[in-house]
This record gives C-alpha cells, structure tokens and sequence, in this order.
C-alpha cells in the first residue's frame, strides 16, 4: 500500500504522506479516477464536471473554514472595535484564498485524470508494466482496447488546456463541462 501512494504521488513526498494518511484524500482521488468509466453521454460529462467542481469546492471550503476562523479572531481581537475596515478587507483576501484553493483542488484532479489517460495511452502502446494507476489495470485496458491512441492523446490534450483555462480563471464549471464533453467515451 505504501509503495502505490508513492507511485501514484509520482515522487511527490508530501502528496504520498497525505494520500497514505487522510482517507478522504484516497476517496476524492478515486471519485477522480472512477470519471473516465462513467463518461458515455452528455449528461454523464455534466454530471461529472457539476460533482468534481463540488468536490473542489468542499475541499476549499474545509480548508479555508479553519483558516478563516483563526485569523478573523485573531484580527479582531487585534484591532477591537476599531478595525471594520481591516476586518473586510481580510474576508476579501480570505475569499480570495479560497478561490486559489478550488482551483489548486482542480487542478490536482486534473492531473489525476492526465495519470489515467497517460495509462491508457502506454496500454495502446504494449507497455502495461509501469502503470501509474495499477489498481485500475482492468478498466485502463478496457479503455485501451476501445480507442485509438490518437484520441487518448486527444484527451490528455484537453486536459491540459482545462489546466490552463482554470489557471487564467476559467469559470470551474465551464471549464470542467467543456473538459468532460471532449472526455466522452
């Protein structure tokens, strides 16, 4: 179990420790990976796109929440009564920080996405020994074997591209319809 937080972190040490202690971390990477089966119709991709934006937005909001609290307190005790106008304007960086973090959400499920597809991509190419994502051989292969490497690569085109639409502030919904739309199976 070790071994696979490490190669589905990609080297990444803290992304691993996190993956192998927080179990809604695990559950929200494999409600990511579980997307590419379900993608069959319109519907399915705006459904998807609606459930990923929401599990970005809870992940920010359990985060910021936390944050939020501790530094509004603090602020406020800070300044007393006197300090309305600090006090806004740290709910509008605090509002801003969450932003960031919906879209860091996304863009981390993205890159779990480009893992599958890179997957599918290496099992169209005859090499299924260094898979990123092992535990989903059956449905990589399956994906494989009903596409054509030049639409996998397709794929993993337009989720780059969603990447950069989300990092230019892309409206997360839109961008995400718009990425699940081209993802259909």
């Amino acid at each position: 179990s070790q071994s696979r937080y490490a190669r589905v972190s990609q080297g990444h040490i803290g992304r691993a420790r996190h993956l192998a202690t927080n179990e809604a971390v695990r559950n929200r990477r494999n409600s990511i990976l579980a997307i590419p089966a379900k993608l069959t119709s319109i519907s399915s991709a705006y459904s998807a796109a609606a459930a990923l934006v929401d599990l970005a937005n809870e992940e920010s909001a359990a985060i910021s929440e936390e944050l939020d609290e501790k530094e509004y307190e603090a602020l406020s005790t800070a300044l007393g009564k006197g300090g309305g106008k600090a006090l806004k304007e740290l709910e509008k960086e605090q509002k801003s920080r969450a932003t960031r973090i919906t879209r860091d959400t996304l863009d981390g499920a993205l890159l779990d996405l480009a893992t599958f597809y890179r997957d599918v991509l290496l099992v169209q190419a005859g090499h299924n020994d260094s898979l990123i994502n092992a535990e989903l051989t059956d449905q990589i292969v399956k994906m494989a074997d009903n596409s054509t490497s030049h639409r996998t690569l397709a794929k993993m085109d337009a989720i780059m591209k969603a990447r950069e639409n989300i990092q230019r502030n892309g409206a997360p919904l839109l961008v995400m319809e718009a990425l699940m739309c081209e993802l259909i199976n």
